[in-house]
């Protein structure tokens, strides 16, 4: 008898302690949707976003692709390389171009760190460029150690960009969990 009156009581206690809480349906259903609702972003925002990433994918990629070519120097003839290899620096030099379309007045201001992320990234990878572009097609010849050496500092800028990038990247995600 004693086990029973004790959950009753419980019960009585329990449903006292919550009738005031049941008794507002609306406050409880309406909380979880404020903390849920995510700011969507603006057609300028989304223009940025979609235009920088994908620049800066570019960006990665040729960089990439160049470094990788210049590995397999021994497989081309010398002519064959150094087309190709034109070629990779013109499509690199136009990618860089494209980099200039937002200028800081421009960029949405929800924005603005990932933008300053972005010009750091295109300022070492301009200078990765600048640095091959130097040791491979510079007007004077370079000795073997001056070539190692510019290369060193070409992978250091590389790796400097892709930090940066990733930057870029980690700012954008971060955005991504309160907007649309």
């Amino acid at each position: 008898m004693r086990k029973v009156a004790k959950v009753g009581l419980s019960c009585l206690l329990a449903l006292t302690v919550a009738a005031p809480v049941v008794a507002i349906p609306g406050a409880i259903e309406a909380a979880p949707k404020k903390a849920t609702t995510k700011k969507s972003y603006t057609a300028a925002e989304r223009a940025y976003i979609k235009y920088q990433s994908e620049t800066l994918y570019k960006l990665r990629t040729q960089t990439e692709d160049l470094m990788n070519f210049i590995e397999k120097f021994d497989e081309y003839e010398e002519e064959q390389f150094v087309m190709l290899f034109m070629n990779k620096l013109d499509a690199w030099d136009k990618t860089l171009k494209q980099t200039t379309k937002y200028r800081p007045q421009d960029v949405p201001g929800t924005l603005k760190k990932a933008h300053g992320f972005f010009t750091e990234a295109r300022k070492h990878n301009l200078t990765a460029y600048q640095l091959i572009n130097k040791a491979f097609m510079g007007e004077e010849d370079l000795s073997d150690a001056q070539i190692d050496k510019e290369m060193e500092k070409f992978f250091k800028e590389y790796v400097l960009f892709k930090g940066k990038a990733a930057s870029f990247n980690e700012e954008i995600n971060r955005l991504n969990k309160s907007y649309q």
